[in-house]
């Protein structure tokens, strides 16, 4: 029996384990982060800014353009909406708005495109064919420069890089839990994913909103290709064409974090989707590359990563069923393996308090997000398994765009995956419970607890 409950661990167990092993090593990495040599200009002479939209809130537009006011004279902002006519010509009226301004030191322009067979990815190729200036910078419409972000990611391209990537920090429309959660832990991500692997060497990807270009590497490489998760695909093609991109730390751009469950939801399966997507589309011109094997299979760790996360999901239906089914407890797999995992569990969490830490000070708060994160990412479970599975048997998945701002407040609540997999925990835990499989009974009702936790708390909202 030892034999199989070493399987369960292995399966299900062992590759999350190690994907946060690695995050967590990404993490202290970070410290000896150096930041990118500068360029020989402070300016932001000749960037072209470049936002694709679609039923986005017209709101966020207005703040966006608003908030690109410091911005140079030789910069322009291009607007390449694909919605449909009524909607274009109220947000070519705002851009005209801005034009006609005396006092506006920024050029706005607005191109249509097709609110049909429109997307991503042909907004940003027609954005970048039709742009005057030989440098790039992609941003959502809900991002939101800090002072200076755009000249230190310009000076961080004249260093010798063909794309460099600034740093994200988030806020948030409306101060939910889920919002307050997710907007802190996403400093660890950053510091783990970003900072910590620049400082370690490993290729940086760039981001859908925050990164600049130079226009002849989007042109060597063929600009983007239709695929859900665009940045990532086009930081295998940068990768494959030995094309180089830096990090810039201090560069920050601010970018909206969902404030309810179901927003979330739509990220996290287009994310799940979308990396696992460019991986299986890539990997061959990734083997013939010419970088290291270990640097190869760090690639494919970073694409792959929500792969294990769906195995754990996998193994929280299984493995309940099977010890009962057994009469044994598959979880009690030995004092070894129990202390292994808890020593790199302990590891990641000690990494997570640190990050988080530097900048909330009172430690209540940090243990709250911690407790709350980690209840989040349990309810995610079935939406990150469908979204990998849909990947990987190529079932096709239609971009849809995370509800932001108005948008999102409007945008109805469903807990109905997330009920279905609690009743089944909560079910089967208890059969587990009864013949003496303590180890599986508890597994399984954490996370029984924490999807109670998501659904009756997540979306309230926080007065401080």
């Amino acid at each position: 029996m030892f034999t199989l409950k070493l399987a369960v661990f292995l399966i299900f167990f062992m590759p999350l384990l190690s994907v946060m092993l690695i995050h967590t090593i990404y993490y202290y990495a970070g410290s000896k982060y150096k930041k990118v040599s500068n360029g020989n200009s402070a300016t932001c002479q000749g960037v072209s800014i470049l936002v694709p939209v679609k039923n986005e809130p017209v709101e966020l537009i207005e703040e966006l353009i608003n908030a690109l006011e410091g911005i140079s004279d030789e910069c322009e902002l291009i607007i390449v909406s694909d919605d449909t006519y009524d909607k274009a010509l109220k947000i070519k009226e705002i851009c005209d708005s801005k034009n006609s301004d005396p006092t506006s030191n920024f050029t706005v322009r607005f191109i249509h495109g097709d609110p049909v067979k429109g997307s991503r990815v042909k907004a940003l190729n027609r954005g970048v064919l039709e742009s005057k200036y030989d440098y790039i910078l992609i941003l959502d419409v809900d991002s939101r420069p800090e002072k200076h972000f755009i000249e230190k990611l310009m000076m961080c391209v004249e260093s010798g890089y063909d794309a460099c990537v600034g740093r994200w920090e988030s806020y948030y429309s409306t101060n939910t839990r889920l919002a307050l959660s997710v907007s802190r832990v996403m400093k660890f991500t950053v510091d783990a994913l970003y900072r910590g692997r620049s400082a370690l060497n490993l290729f940086t990807f760039p981001l859908g909103s925050g990164t600049v270009f130079k226009k002849e590497s989007l042109l060597k490489v063929n600009l983007w290709d239709e695929v859900i998760q665009d940045d990532m695909y086009i930081g295998m093609k940068f990768l494959v064409n030995n094309l180089r991109i830096g990090y810039v730390d201090d560069a920050v751009v601010k970018v909206l974090v969902p404030s309810s469950f179901e927003s979330l939801k739509i990220q996290q399966r287009r994310w799940a989707y979308g990396a696992l997507e460019v991986l299986i589309k890539t990997y061959k011109h990734l083997m013939k590359s010419n970088i290291s094997i270990l640097k190869k299979l760090e690639i494919f760790v970073f694409l792959g990563q929500y792969v294990p996360t769906s195995l754990f999901f996998l193994g929280s239906l299984v493995i309940p069923l099977m010890s009962l089914l057994l009469r044994d407890d598959l979880l009690n797999y030995g004092l070894g393996l129990m202390a292994l995992s808890g020593i790199v569990f302990l590891n990641y969490a000690i990494g997570l308090y640190k990050s988080l830490i530097d900048k909330y000070v009172r430690k209540s708060i940090v243990i709250r997000t911690m407790g709350s994160s980690a209840a989040i990412t349990v309810s995610l479970l079935p939406t990150i398994f469908v979204g990998t599975i849909k990947s990987l048997f190529a079932t096709g998945m239609h971009y849809n765009v995370t509800p932001k701002g108005s948008y999102e407040r409007l945008n109805s609540i469903s807990y109905f995956p997330e009920f279905i997999y609690m009743i089944y925990l909560a079910s089967i835990s208890l059969f587990n419970l009864f013949i003496g499989n303590y180890v599986t009974f508890l597994w399984s009702y954490s996370i029984v607890i924490s999807i109670i936790y998501v659904i009756i708390r997540a979306n309230r909202l926080v007065k401080n």
